[in-house]
């Protein structure tokens, strides 16, 4: 079971959420070094999008062209609407398979989505379309929160109950802190390491590196950020 990402009140409350963590220890390392790999001067699939809070982060970075893909029609609305949208289009995603030709993409991003999926043979089908639709020397990165950092208070969220051990697969409640104080919780799964590992492999990538960013300046408040990344970042290349 997860969040229903479909829900009208689920996006807002979502929205609303501040992800300075995220952008500070997630999208941030990762599109610097999707563009130390690559240059600026590609063609970027956001798959999962949702809003087009990643896909906006991308083109304000200089990225060439983006193209954002998610189930939900109300989300790709919402990112299609956006004045800040730039060089990026949004399309909605029609029963797991992307309306895109065979090596279309230079990379591939895959943000908090893994996590949203309950099936590992879900999980597969998304990395095998990206595969599919990269082209060789491709990169997909696939960024979700750190399973080994489970029951940990960030300054913003906390992923799992404090002193629940959970297996690859299981439901897991997450705490969203908001600006008003209140708290959205949200459902989703606990994926280990070594599934990412495998899905990666099966769907055909060859090199597969993992990246987990500490923040060593952390202030009193969130020092658990220097010794916990509340993060997880692969990078899966086509050859």
């Amino acid at each position: 079971m997860s969040t229903n990402w479909m829900n009208e009140d689920v996006s807002r409350l979502f929205d609303q959420y501040d992800d300075y963590l995220e952008e500070r220890l997630g999208y941030t390392p990762l599109i610097e070094n999707l563009k130390e790999s690559l240059g600026q001067n590609i063609s970027v699939l956001d798959y999962g999008c949702g809003s087009g809070k990643v896909s906006r982060r991308l083109i304000a970075r200089d990225i060439k062209m983006v193209t954002g893909v998610d189930i939900s029609q109300t989300m790709v609305d919402k990112a299609s609407s956006n004045i800040n949208r730039g060089n990026s289009s949004y399309h909605q995603i029609r029963e797991g398979v992307l309306n895109f030709n065979d090596n279309t993409f230079d990379a591939a991003i895959c943000c908090y989505v893994f996590i949203n999926n309950s099936k590992k043979s879900d999980l597969l089908k998304i990395a095998r379309e990206v595969y599919r639709t990269l082209k060789p020397g491709g990169i997909f990165y696939v960024l979700d929160t750190n399973p080994d950092s489970t029951g940990i208070k960030f300054s913003s969220f906390m992923s799992g109950d404090p002193n629940k051990k959970y297996s690859d697969g299981d439901s897991k409640s997450v705490y969203l802190d908001l600006p008003d104080g209140s708290i959205f919780n949200i459902l989703d799964t606990n994926w280990h390491k070594d599934t990412y590992y495998k899905i990666l492999s099966e769907a055909g990538f060859k090199t597969i590196e993992l990246f987990e960013h500490c923040d060593a300046d952390a202030s009193k408040d969130t020092e658990s950020l220097r010794y916990s990344p509340p993060f997880v970042m692969f990078k899966a290349t086509k050859f």
